[in-house]
């Protein structure tokens, strides 16, 4: 069954020259369960590129992300194990290491939380550790009765 769903996005960025907090919230929908499900959501990077990612999760502790749009990339982080991931920008193709220190997901048909940290490298260095939280929740309005949906900066 689709359930649509509010999705955050809250992705935590470690890299040699600092920190920087990003946050997301957007319309999505979700298909399954507890164990295996996929969540599918349309993300504004900035004012000029988009995204459409589908998120699959299989036994909670193993995530495969593709996007495409202005950003094309496929994805496998699993807990503890590396994978080599294709990623496209409009810079350029890029291959990089993932390696998966844990991912917890707890979420069901009512909502929850996929957590996952990971490092990212280029080439065997290490480039930067992510922290990347996505709350599932049941798809709200706000008082004047629009959905709640935006992007913002969180700090550096």
């Amino acid at each position: 069954m689709i359930q649509n769903r509010i999705i955050t996005i809250t992705d935590i960025s470690r890299t040699p020259d600092g920190e920087e907090t990003s946050k997301v919230i957007t319309k999505g929908c979700m298909v399954g369960g507890p164990q295996d499900y996929t969540l599918h959501f349309s993300e504004m990077l900035d004012d000029e590129y988009t995204c459409d990612t589908r998120m699959h999760v299989k036994n909670r502790c193993c995530v495969s992300i593709v996007r495409t749009g202005a950003y094309n990339s496929e994805m496998i982080i699993e807990e503890g194990r590396r994978h080599n991931s294709h990623y496209v920008t409009p810079y350029g193709e890029f291959m990089i290491g993932i390696f998966a220190k844990s991912v917890e997901s707890n979420i069901s048909t009512g909502g929850g939380k996929l957590k996952m940290n990971y490092t990212i490298d280029f080439f065997g260095g290490l480039t930067a550790e992510k922290m990347l939280t996505i709350e599932v929740s049941a798809k709200t309005t706000s008082p004047n009765g629009k959905e709640k949906s935006g992007r913002k900066l969180v700090g550096k």
